[in-house]
């Protein structure tokens, strides 16, 4: 949901009155990808990218011109070319989030206004790019952290791969945005009051620092291409007990519950090498609420995260997972049957899904060759062209039409029980709010931009569709759009939040119910149905293959970017380097922080990565997705980083300041003993320059810790050893976790025993001296680590089992007298 607070005319009214981007290092393939951290200007982009190729060749123009007069060639059909890469969008640190309205300022900075600005970061938030090319057409799939799309992005991504790097994908473009409530505001050009409402007042220099990181991974991706194969895949319902996601919205029950499907597309190289994968189901990314002051992608990353290391541990090869929003205007995300809190939770709705999808993505049938076609357009939205003129639905108590739009509609006190699916505003007065009037109110005109065009996209892959919608539609609307695409005799998929953003989007009958989403929409019972059947005869055209063009628009766009003077940059204070160091020891489970003076946020988000001695010094800690070239470090959910300057943020810029930053690393329960130390890299600027800088911490050594135990039980000869420890609490400070916060366990409450479940090494001994051979246990699932002991011939009088976990790099060992019941 968009704004998650409903808000009154008054409320809103009221919020008349207030005061008023980091880039990616981008990787391709998952398998080929490179890491680079490069300086970057005082005023520009923090976005760095060195594109890796994974076997194909790049190219940097293509296709159609987008005027909308041109003819173009019959569908092109043939082999398929693929490129993937992924990127990285986050900050700067505190610049305001979307998603909840009315996020109280308690963090001033020079980067929000009318919403809370983010004091750090858990994980940052991923941009990833999939293109497909057929016989020089081009369908580029960008998978975005925002909140929603909106046309801003969409086509000011565009524009800088023309001006960037001279690459032309005008209408070729689908943005597919994860709608975390957590991640970067200020992208829509509202009128900047409405921005109290969850989305901030729109920044010109943030839109251009987010177009210029998505272009980038565009680009990464495109210089990633080469021979592929393609296929699609779905299930209608994969999450029955609602572990993933949940129906939230009991006005239109029991007419509609979630949307069921989960749907896959799919590249990879014709060797069978992984490449990337669209997730396409409905969740919305609202486990952390709205007093959360860190920047997170919430339940779609988690879900992303754990999907990639699942698929990794199972096949020994990286992939890229694209989640992409379908019907999730009113689902909920689950993971919390456990009481996991917040972070942890994220991590259970990616542990659910895992299986579910790694099924699923072995049962495509994969395709060497392609029909493709895109069409995108702008349309404007009127009542008339929508359909009221014929449907008395959206009209004031005096029988006026609400011409321009309403906002907050609802049934007048007594006439509709939001509780109660039984009643429906239908045939009643609506008591909307006239977005007219709230618009000239604002010093704006009608027709609006933002309001009354938009922007659509149709691409067809075979006989597999894609259409997007420019908002946040329900399950309602996508059981609509998919009987269309049954009535045509085809499959397809559905992209919500997508291109543009309109606010919820229902189906008449449930719009007609009342509730939340109904009052957070603009145009009434008729624009869903309205949008999608304007996509269908698209389908029809796609089907037929016909040469329209692939862009085309009612009329030219009346909301449009303005320039701007970028922000200057705070010197440091202080040289950057270390102000605090880790322990010499820290078992499992515990969490240790490190601190240093670093750089201002807008330099981008400092990168903190964990290192071990493997006995010729330190080296990277290999990340768990398997990425080439990618370590463990706090661009996941793997550690939390903040943001502390001296003095306090205020909302100015001031000519200097101590740029202090920390991070806080939860050592994960199956984490190899060995000696570690963290190396932490960025950017600082002192008042003349910018500089990259270094930072390694002491070595410290991993361990179990005090409070781990060794039960070991000799049963029917075969002997059960469970390695375990209390869970850690978990602590707040403020607003953001300290301790406590990762998923040590998945398979356990949050209040029981966390299990280590990693494969063991066990020998034995007797009167202190070492007995019998070395054997390996594996951790079997459901089952534990469950050892032969009749076959070493041992007698277990007086036997001690002592195991240390088998990735060791030096082994830490723990002993149990093996017990006989």
């Amino acid at each position: 949901m968009m704004m998650k607070q409903q808000l009154s005319w008054a409320r809103a009214l009221a919020a008349l009155a207030l005061a008023g981007c980091p880039g990616p290092t981008a990787e391709t393939s998952a398998t080929n990808g490179s890491s680079t951290s490069d300086a970057t200007t005082e005023t520009g982009s923090t976005t760095d990218v060195t594109p890796t190729t994974s076997g194909g060749t790049s190219s940097t123009t293509h296709g159609t011109t987008g005027n909308p007069t041109e003819e173009i060639d019959p569908l092109p059909q043939g082999p398929v070319r693929a490129g993937v890469a992924v990127g990285y969008l986050t900050g700067p640190v505190g610049a305001s989030m979307a998603g909840f309205g009315g996020r109280t300022v308690t963090n001033s900075t020079p980067w929000n206004h009318l919403l809370n600005g983010a004091s750090g970061f858990y994980g940052l938030g991923t941009i990833k790019a999939m293109v497909i090319e057929v016989g020089g057409e081009r369908l580029v799939v960008m998978k975005t952290p925002t909140m929603s799309s909106e046309h801003s992005l969409t086509e000011g991504t565009i524009e800088k791969l023309k001006a960037l790097h001279d690459i032309d994908l005008t209408g070729r473009l689908i943005t597919a945005a994860t709608h975390s409530h957590h991640n970067l505001a200020r992208y829509w050009r509202l009128p900047a009051p409405l921005g109290f409402v969850g989305a901030d007042s729109p920044d010109e220099e943030l839109i251009d620092r987010m177009t210029t990181a998505m272009a980038d991974v565009i680009a990464a991706a495109v210089a990633d291409l080469g021979p592929a194969q393609w296929g699609v895949a779905w299930n209608d319902d994969w999450d029955p007990d609602d572990e993933v996601y949940r129906d939230r919205r009991g006005e239109n029950d029991p007419t509609y519950g979630k949307d069921a499907r989960l749907t896959l597309l799919a590249v990879r190289r014709p060797d069978g090498t992984p490449m990337a994968t669209v997730i396409n189901f409905g969740m919305h990314g609202t486990v952390f609420d709205s007093p959360n002051e860190l920047f997170t992608e919430d339940a779609p990353g988690g879900l992303e995260m754990k999907f990639e290391e699942a698929f990794f541990a199972a096949k020994g090869q990286p992939i890229f997972g694209m989640f992409a929003q379908s019907g999730g205007g009113d689902a909920s995300p689950a993971g919390d049957g456990l009481g996991h809190p917040e972070p942890a939770r994220i991590e259970r709705v990616g542990h659910a899904a895992a299986p579910k999808i790694l099924e699923l993505y072995d049962a495509i049938e994969w395709r060497d060759e392609a029909t493709l076609g895109v069409r995108s357009r702008r349309i404007d939205l009127t009542y008339s062209g929508i359909g009221y003129d014929d449907y008395p639905e959206f009209r004031n108590s005096q029988g006026g039409p609400y011409l321009w739009g309403g906002w907050q509609c609802k049934g007048a006190e007594g006439d509709v029980d939001d509780g109660n699916p039984a009643t429906s505003m239908e045939g009643k007065p609506k008591n909307c709010m006239p977005l007219q009037g709230l618009l000239e109110s604002l010093g704006e005109t009608v027709p609006h931009g933002e309001v009354h065009q938009t922007y659509l996209t149709v691409a067809r892959l075979d006989d597999f569709y894609m259409l997007t919608l420019p908002g946040e539609p329900t399950a309602s609307v996508i059981e609509y759009a998919r009987a269309g695409y049954e009535a045509r005799a085809v499959d397809g998929m559905v992209f919500g939040y997508s291109q543009d953003h309109l606010l919820y989007l229902t189906q008449p009958d449930d719009w007609l119910q009342g509730g939340y989403e109904s009052e957070m929409s603009l145009w009434g019972p008729l624009l869903a149905k309205y949008l999608v059947d304007g996509q269908m005869t698209v389908v029809d055209a796609l089907i037929a293959g016909d040469g329209s063009p692939v862009w085309s628009e009612d009329s030219p766009s009346l909301s449009v970017g303005k320039s701007f003077e970028p922000r200057p940059l705070e010197a440091s204070v202080d040289a950057p380097g270390l102000t605090s160091e880790p322990p010499m020891g820290i078992g499992r489970g515990e969490t240790l922080r490190v601190a240093w003076n670093g750089g201002e946020p807008s330099l981008g988000e400092p990168r903190v990565t964990v290192q071990v001695d493997d006995g010729n010094g330190f080296v990277d800690v290999p990340s768990p997705s398997g990425w080439a070239g990618a370590a463990l470090d706090n661009s996941r959910y793997h550690m939390l980083t903040h943001y502390a300057p001296v003095p306090e943020p205020n909302g100015k810029l001031l000519a200097e300041r101590q740029q202090k930053w920390y991070v806080d690393w939860q050592v994960p329960a199956d984490m190899p003993a060995g000696t570690y130390r963290l190396r932490i890299t960025g950017r600082s600027f002192d008042g003349q320059a910018t500089e990259d800088y270094a930072l390694e911490t002491a070595p410290f050594e991993v361990t179990f810790a005090a409070e781990h135990a060794l039960t070991a039980v000799l049963a029917g000869g075969e002997l059960t050893l469970d390695l375990v420890r209390p869970p850690p609490a978990y602590e707040l400070v403020k607003t953001w976790p300290i301790s406590g916060f990762r998923l040590l366990d998945p398979e356990v409450a949050a209040a029981d025993p966390v299990h280590v479940r990693a494969p063991l090494t066990l020998t034995f001994i007797k009167d202190n001296l070492p007995v019998g051979d070395t054997y390996e246990v594996p951790y079997t699932p459901g089952v534990g680590h469950v050892f032969d002991f009749a076959a070493t011939g041992l007698d277990p009088d007086q036997l001690f089992a002592r195991v240390h976990l088998q990735g060791d790099v030096v082994p830490a060992f723990i002993e149990a007298a093996i017990a006989v019941p």
